[in-house]
């Protein structure tokens, strides 16, 4: 299977790379704020253009002289981008001219001779004369564009591609995605370098440094799964900023679009409420859901402690007693080897197809424990029979005679006995009630 060709968005902060990014995927995939730094990972995502798939990374400000702390270690994946990139995005600022750090980004890029096009960001109209003062940074000719309200954006594609390898039809499917979310500093990006075997986003103790939704395949013997991983979402109380605010939309977002979600939680505290919230948003985006409780290392007497957060979390959170749960230690690799095999095992439950047969056999039966409740009237409303209709996740839907005349109670008693029946643990179940013509 070919490989992706990749093209690497570089530039110094504050020049407008995400707008970009954004843009050319057709959504808000990326945090877009006016302070600068915001985005400090490789974002990744696939792009099309004119029929050609293309990976389009996403990097925080290149500051090239940077040797110590963050900005060094931005810098560091920046520099990891542009030497798997295939073709290069060197972005500047119309605004703002030529600036010092465009000089030496410049110069970085004339010494590693690779496929670059220089664009010229925020500029409103075409004819903008600041453009051509970047013709002496001595690289290709200036493309000016505007990532805000689209100017320029189809040309420079077309130039993109033009510089990629050759037009490959065998292109990969993305692997099956999954999200990974918790609150701030429970170790998310921890896991996902460790599983990665790379130090793909950012560690840091300050909590809030993964601000993005970020994309990247994991090969596994269990199969490919595409890892997502989230900036942490706290209460919106505690919001510190708009952007961090934006991060946690983004977050939030990524389960919509995730086959599965894996809760991390820092098992020295436990599952809190704001853990049970997140449990249910995963739920209710339709993801099967994976508890993982991170810093397992940092336990004493583990067989105890293990059965007493399982028998916390089933008293004060009896609907979420049956998820599915694994102990965890990102730094002492604790586990870490089950997860491919627990996230496939969810993957399964989540596009599980169980046989009309088998369905209405356990229809029968259920209502043979529990008979249907009349109305006030006296009048039984009848049900006919059940089928799957849809998967991914799992889809039921009831025919009755009169769906009005079930009442909720009695609703909720088959959707338990259900998931109890068919064992479904973690993942969401649409159950819908329709009139059988």
């Amino acid at each position: 299977m070919t490989r992706q060709p990749i093209v690497a968005i570089i530039g110094r902060p504050n020049v407008g790379k995400s707008t970009f990014f954004n843009r050319v995927l057709g959504e808000r995939r990326a945090v877009v704020h006016d302070r600068p730094g915001i985005t400090r990972d490789r974002n990744t995502a696939q792009a099309e253009w004119s029929g050609y798939t293309f990976l389009l990374v996403d990097t925080g400000g290149f500051l090239p002289g940077a040797a110590e702390g963050r900005d060094a270690r931005v810098r560091r994946q920046a520099e990891i981008a542009i030497e798997l990139a295939d073709a290069v995005i060197f972005m500047v600022d119309v605004k703002t001219g030529v600036t010092d750090l465009d000089v030496a980004i410049a110069r970085d890029l004339r010494r590693r001779q690779v496929k670059s096009l220089l664009v010229v960001n925020k500029v409103d109209k075409p004819g903008d004369l600041g453009t051509h003062d970047f013709h002496r940074l001595g690289l290709s000719v200036p493309h000016p564009v505007s990532s805000e309200n689209g100017f320029g954006i189809g040309d420079l594609l077309d130039e993109v591609v033009a510089l990629l390898p050759g037009r490959s039809e065998d292109v990969p499917a993305p692997g099956t995605r999954v999200a990974i979310v918790g609150r701030p500093n429970v170790g998310k990006s921890s896991i996902v370098n460790m599983l990665l075997r790379e130090d793909r986003v950012l560690v840091e103790p300050l909590a809030g440094t993964t601000m993005d939704a970020i994309d990247t395949e994991w090969q596994t013997p269990a199969g490919t799964f595409t890892l997502i991983d989230t900036a942490g979402i706290r209460r919106e109380s505690r919001y510190q900023d708009e952007a961090e605010f934006y991060a946690v939309v983004r977050a939030l977002n990524a389960m919509q679009r995730a086959d599965v979600a894996c809760l991390v939680l820092d098992a020295t505290q436990g599952f809190l409420k704001q853990e049970a919230r997140l449990a249910h948003n995963a739920l209710d985006a339709g993801c099967a859901l994976l508890l993982i409780y991170n810093k397992w290392d940092l336990i004493e007497g583990r067989q105890e402690a293990w059965k007493r957060m399982t028998l916390e979390r089933a008293e004060r959170y009896p609907t979420l007693a049956d998820l599915p749960a694994v102990p965890v230690s990102a730094t002492e690799k604790i586990n870490l080897g089950r997860l491919p095999k627990l996230i496939l095992q969810r993957v399964e439950e989540h596009s599980r197809k169980i046989p009309t047969r088998a369905l209405n056999d356990w229809l029968e039966a259920v209502q043979r424990l529990r008979g249907v409740p009349s109305t006030g009237g006296g009048l039984i409303p009848k049900l006919y029979y059940i089928a799957q209709t849809g998967s991914g996740p799992p889809q039921f839907t009831l025919f009755v005679n009169h769906p009005q005349r079930l009442n909720d109670n009695y609703r909720r008693f088959l959707w338990l006995r259900f998931a109890e029946h068919f064992g479904f643990h973690g993942t969401p179940l649409k159950m819908r009630v329709r009139k059988s013509e």
